[in-house]
This record gives C-alpha cells, structure tokens and sequence, in this order.
C-alpha cells in the first residue's frame, strides 16, 4: 500500500510576524503623515489669502525632518509660487526637491523658466528647455518666447536665432511673438540684413510676418542710413497686402529726411495723405529735424508754419531744435521771432536751453545778440540766468576784448549775490593777463582765494601761459615751481607753455631740460611737446639732437600731427634738403594729413632756391588740382619764383588758376597774377577777408 504524504503548514516564527507587522504600520504611517503633509501645504495655499512663505517654510522644515510631501504636492507648490511671481521662491523649493529626488512636472520647468528669466539667467533657462525635452515633454512657444526675451536682454541675439533654428528642429514652430522679438533686436544692433533674412525663413515655417515686425525693419534700416533698402521692405509689405500706418510713414520720412532726401520725403508725405492717413506731429517733427540736420533750418521753419496751419502744434522740443538749427545758421531774426513765439504759447523753455542759444551766439562772435537775450532772461521771472549764463556771457565779451563790459557783468554777479565761480575768474584772469593788465589779473586772483575758491590747475596754466606770453618769464617759472611743490602737479600745457617761451627767448638749454623732466614727473611729454622742441632744434642747427627726438617720439608711441610735418618740411626746405622734405611730404600724406599752405610755401621757397624751375609748376599744378587757396604770403612766395624764371620759359602757359581768399572773386587767372608783379605790393593785399 503506497505512503500518503500529508504535507503540514509550518508555523511562522513569532519575530518574524512582528517585522511585517512592523513594517505595514510603518507604511501605514508614512503614508498618513505624507498625507496629512500634503493637505496641510495645500490648505496654506488654497486659502483666500495664501500663505505662500508659510507653506514653503512648512515644505523645508519637513524635508529636513525626513517627511517628503507627495510629488504632486510638491510641483503644485512650485506652480502656485509661478503664477503668482515669487521667483525667488520657485528656485528655492525647485532646488530643493530636485535633490531629494522629486521629479519635475511641465508647469513647474515651466515657472523654473520664467523666474531665471526674471533674474536675468537666461543661460540656465535654456538648459531647463533641455531639460524638458529630455524628461520626454513638449516644448511650447511660449516658454521659447520666453527664453528668447531673456537672451536677447543679455545683449546675445546670435545665440537667441541659434536657439530658435534649434527649437524649430523639435516641432516648435514661432509664431509672431518670436519673429517680432528677434528681427526687433536684430535691428537694434544694427543687423538690419539678417533680420530681413530671419524674417523670410519665419515665413517659410508658416509664421506671416506682421506689421510690427516691418516696422521695425524700416525704422532700423532708417536709423543705419540705409533708407533704400528701407523702401525695399515697405513696397515688398505693401505687395503682400500689409497696410502701413502712420508710424510706417513717418519711420520712412524720417530716415529721408535724416539723410537729406527732403523731396522723397515729401513723396511719403504725399503718398500717405493719397491713401487717407493724415500727417501727425511726429511726421511734421520728423521732416523739420531732418531739415536741421542737414543745415536747412529755413526750410524746416516753413515746415511748422506748414504745421500750425493744419492745426498741430509742436511740442517745446520741436521749437527748441528749430531755434537752434536757425542760430547755428546765422538766422538770428528768425530764431528770436520763434522764440517770441514759443514763449508766448507758454512752452517755456528751461536754462539749459538759453544757455545753449547764447554759447552758439558767442560762437559766432555774435555777442551783442547773446546780450540782447541774457538781458531778456534777466527781466523774466520764471527763467533767471544762472552761474554758467554770466559766465558765457563774460567768455563771449573777452573774446571780443570787452573786458570792462564783462566785469560789469561780473560785478553784478557780487551785486545780485549770485556766487561767481573758478571758470568767471578764469576767463577774467587770462583776459586781462592776455591785454597786459598783470595787476588787475592779480587782484582778481587775490580776490579769488578771499571768496575761498581753490585755483584749479587750469588757473594755474593760464598765469604761467598769460606771464610766458608777457615776457616775464621769471614769474612764470617761479609760479611753476611753487605748484610743483606746494600746488597741483603740473599738467603738460603748464610745461609746453614754459618751453615755449624759454625757447623764444633763445634759452634751449633751459628749455631742453624741462623737456626731459617731463618723463621724470610722470607728466608724459605729447605731440606739442615734442614739436616745440623738435622746432627749436632745427632753428639751432642741432640735427643731431633732431633725429634724436624723432626717434625718442617714435620709442614713446606718440603720433606726429600735422604741425610736425610741418614743420621738418619747413627746416628741410631752408636747408637745402628738398630729397629730405619731399620725403617727409610724401609720409605725412600717406598718414592721411592733407598739406596746408604753409607747407606748399615752405616747399615753393626751397625749390626758388635751388632754381627748380620745372618742380616749381609742377608743384604750382598740383596746389592748383586740390584746391589751395592763395593768401597773401603764399601769392607773394609764387610772385617771387616767377620772378627769377627764365626769360625763355612761358609762364601764362605753365601756371594754373588758383581760389584765392577775397570776399568778391571765386579765383584768380595767370593773367591777374602776372599783373600783380607790375604792382608788386598788391600782392601782399590779397588776404582782405
């Protein structure tokens, strides 16, 4: 009979019932604390007056304590801090529950975003959108929007195209907001072509290109002063059936206007009136600036009568620019009737205005006009003259050397209280330094310290200079060593104008010394410097010493100028050495400096010299093709080399017509220049204006 197995249950041991009945309290537990975890932040945050701060603080003190609330609690928190702006909070939670292993959801890379972006961290926005893609998510074109604003603010608008061709590989297709952000910073650095080139690869993904983006388009090609390709865009918008408006219009008047095309721009104006879109301020505004610019201010002044006509008035800045494009040119009349006019429509200008208007009168040496309108200023009561309206005002009349005028000027300055400063006792100080006057300049400089106002190092230039230029070298030096000592430290004028005036006085040696002191008071000898010493060498016969400077300015890095040339032409010249002086010549022009006729006359005079008869109409041709006009010196210098040609040679077939500087004729012929040598000292006259 076979066995019967009987297989019994074997009874677990008791330890072990207890760790699993453990472990499911454990979890059960877990489980209830993760639940009430949850409802206790999302109760903070669901109230009618969320307590975001609490619920975050409640969220980081139990992930410390070891409680991790649930993954959903966890991006809710996240996108509830998004939506409400509390960036700084987003990155704070986002940080945190990345690193105990919470996994992001798409709203809340999405908040990620927009707080980098807000804290100008767009380089690590554009990772979170790797990130995106990578966790399996869809990009949207509104995070790239995003995104894209934020690179472009970095100033990296490469980097933004770069992002959006990427993006585009991955579905995203842009949309207006993307073709408007980008060609809109494109064209704000001045990459007007790559814009226009953008804009048609947007197109070719299905986003139509707006009017905002064609806006934007021609106003930058306007503002690069490619107006042309700006009218490209315009009839190509047209052609697609996109309506320009006013703004439209008046981006492209102003880029015509900017650039002096004023009848295209009246064009414009035509064409936008035709299709019943009346000129606005800003159109009237762009056209009349345009004209200024360009130094048509009369034509712009019959624009905003044009404009008052039809009822638009101009805002104060409109009448401010016209007044002074109308005194730059000389239009003193007009500009103080529109100023009348501008005042009496209350639009009242400020200080800094009036200002302006009487620096450019002085500028002109239009001085009594200045006072005609600082007199005005000081019979108004809205507008009062303030410290730098007098001291203008006190420049303007030195200038003129009316200098009792401008100490009356500054007289009631101390009358009126109104403090005078270092520049009106400058400008006074040098004035009368200037006329010769050392003991007013004196007293104006002990009154100075008595007011407590410190002499800047200017002041200390212009006494040194004004007592160079008297003569009275011993002061100048001994006022340039006190400050040395005791003052500011010598600036290069305050040097240049010592070594200037020890030269004239013969005294090289003196002035050679200072020179080289330069280098060793960190005060760095410049071009002038360099061409007062250079010149006086040359006057001395020290050629060595010459060369030596001109290779020392080469070893200092410091540039020749102008004067340099010429003055090496000039020395070469009266030496003899005109392979040396062309040379030189033909060095300054390859520098781009254009030869003056100081420099033609230097080199007429050599050539007379040496009797070279055929380089001397040679170089007569070439002054005559580019232009020089004849003064009195350079007629005489011409005269003089006619005069000691051959017999044989035909002079009124070799010499050219040259410009000359007389206020009634445009040029002077060979037969009037020949005339002159039976009048010989009418040539000396010729410089009358």
């Amino acid at each position: 009979m076979a066995k019967t197995m009987i297989t019994k249950s074997i009874p677990k041991h008791p330890f072990s019932q207890f760790i699993s009945s453990l472990t499911s309290l454990s979890h059960s537990i877990d489980t209830n604390v993760t639940a009430n975890l949850d409802n206790d932040i999302r109760h903070l945050l669901q109230t009618p007056n969320p307590q975001f701060e609490k619920a975050v603080s409640l969220f980081e003190k139990s992930v410390n304590l070891g409680s991790i609330p649930s993954s959903s609690t966890c991006n809710f928190l996240v996108e509830k801090l998004g939506r409400t702006n509390r960036y700084n909070l987003v990155l704070q939670v986002y940080k945190k529950m990345t690193s105990i292993g919470v996994t992001p959801w798409f709203l809340s890379y999405g908040a990620v975003i927009e707080s980098l972006v807000h804290f100008e961290n767009a380089e690590y926005a554009v990772s979170v959108l790797g990130l995106i893609l990578k966790s399996g998510f869809s990009v949207n074109v509104y995070l790239v929007n995003l995104v894209l604003n934020g690179v472009c603010r970095k100033n990296k608008v490469d980097d933004a195209v770069g992002l959006v061709r990427d993006v585009c590989r991955f579905g995203v297709v842009p949309d207006e907001v993307t073709c408007n952000t980008l060609v809109s910073w494109l064209c704000k650095s001045g990459k007007c072509d790559e814009a226009l080139v953008l804009m048609a690869e947007m197109e070719e993904l299905g986003c139509l290109s707006n009017l905002n983006a064609y806006n934007m388009l021609i106003y930058g090609f306007c503002q690069n002063g490619e107006v042309g390709k700006a009218k490209e865009v315009f009839d190509d918008m047209k052609s697609k059936g996109v309506k320009p408006t006013i703004d439209t219009y008046n981006h492209l008047a102003h880029g015509y206007s900017k650039n002096g095309k004023f009848q295209d721009a009246m064009g414009v104006l035509n064409d936008m009136m035709e299709q019943g879109i009346l000129p606005d301020v800003v159109t009237y505004t762009c056209l009349i600036i345009g004209l200024c610019r360009n130094r048509k201010a009369k034509k712009g002044l019959s624009i905003l009568n044009v404009m008052l006509e039809r009822g638009h008035e101009p805002n104060g800045a409109t009448y401010m620019h016209l007044i002074l494009s109308l005194c730059k040119e000389g239009l003193v009349t007009d500009c103080f009737r529109l100023l009348k006019t501008m005042i009496e429509k209350e639009k009242k200008p400020e200080i800094n205005f009036y200002n302006q208007l009487i620096k450019e009168l002085c500028d002109q040496m239009k001085v009594n006009d200045a006072l005609v309108l600082y007199n005005l200023l000081t019979d108004r009561s809205d507008v009062k003259p303030d410290v730098k309206t007098h001291n203008l005002i006190i420049q303007g009349l030195c200038k003129e050397n009316r200098i009792s005028e401008a100490e009356e000027i500054h007289q009631k300055m101390l009358t009126d209280k109104f403090d005078a400063n270092v520049v009106t006792y400058n400008t006074l100080i040098d004035a009368y330094l200037t006329n010769g006057e050392v003991e007013k300049a004196m007293g104006l400089w002990k009154q100075m310290i008595q007011l407590g106002l410190s002499p800047n190092s200017y002041s200390f230039s212009q006494i040194i200079s004004g007592f160079c230029k008297l003569g009275m070298i011993n002061i100048a030096k001994g006022i340039f060593t006190r400050i040395k000592n005791h003052g500011p430290p010598p600036n290069v004028c305050d040097y240049n104008a010592l070594m200037l005036a020890l030269c004239t006085e013969s005294s090289l040696e003196q002035a050679t010394m200072l020179f080289q002191e330069m280098g060793d008071e960190n005060c760095k000898p410049d071009v002038t410097s360099f061409n007062i010493i250079i010149d006086w060498s040359f006057k001395a016969g020290n050629m060595e010493y010459t060369n030596k400077l001109l290779t020392m300015m080469r070893e200092k890095g410091v540039e020749p100028d102008k004067y340099t040339f010429s003055i090496l032409i000039n020395r070469y010249c009266k030496l003899g050495e005109l392979n040396e002086a062309n040379s030189m010549l033909k060095v300054m022009v390859s520098l781009g400096f254009k030869p003056d006729k100081y420099v033609y006359d230097s080199l007429l005079k050599g050539l007379c010299e040496k009797g070279e008869t055929d380089e001397i109409f040679k170089l007569l041709r070439e002054m005559a093709k580019k232009g020089i006009v004849l003064d009195s010196t350079l007629t005489s210098t011409i005269l003089t080399c006619i005069c000691h040609t051959s017999e044989d040679v035909d002079v009124m077939e070799l010499l050219p017509n040259f410009s000359q500087e007389t206020s009634g004729e445009a040029s002077i012929a060979c037969s009037d220049l020949l005339a002159k040598l039976e009048t010989p000292h009418s040539g000396l006259q010729l410089s009358t204006s």
